[in-house]
């Protein structure tokens, strides 16, 4: 018999972190050596969406208040893996774009990722990773068609 809700909500929050715990044995970069945080890092993936961005705009589309956002920024910039430039035409708007060095140290955050993905995988069937990959893409679509998130 199938697992409820409330049990499979509990076996999944106890198995995830033993899952990315194992994934990020393989890794050894920027996010897991504490260089940048995870949230940093996604703000570097998001900033890789496009050629530069308005600070405003970033900030609505990661969801984040604007001091949280400039606080991020800052670390990316210190770190050399984002530029901030002030507009030409009002100086009071930001533009932040991610630099040669962030798309590097995505590049190999990814590769880490899919190498420590692929460690791990390699253990089930292909039938079983398939299934494993259904059900995640299922469960994405599910969640990226309801506007404002589970329902």
């Amino acid at each position: 018999m199938g697992l409820g809700p409330q049990q499979f909500g509990d076996r999944l929050v106890e198995l995830l972190p033993q899952l990315m715990q194992e994934i990020s044995r393989y890794e050894n970069n920027y996010v897991t050596s504490g260089k940048i945080t995870c949230q940093q890092f996604l703000v570097l993936e998001h900033l890789s969406h496009r050629k530069e961005w308005k600070m405003n705009e970033l900030v609505t589309s990661i969801q984040t208040s604007f001091s949280s956002a400039t606080a991020m920024i800052d670390r990316l910039v210190n770190h050399g893996l984002a530029r901030r430039l002030r507009g030409k035409e009002d100086r009071r708007t930001v533009f932040v774009s991610i630099t040669k060095k962030g798309h590097e140290i995505l590049d190999e955050v990814y590769l880490q990722k899919k190498e420590g993905i692929v460690q791990l995988f390699q253990r089930l069937s292909a039938e079983e990773r398939k299934t494993y990959l259904d059900i995640i893409e299922k469960l994405v679509n599910k969640l990226s068609s309801v506007k404002g998130g589970v329902s």
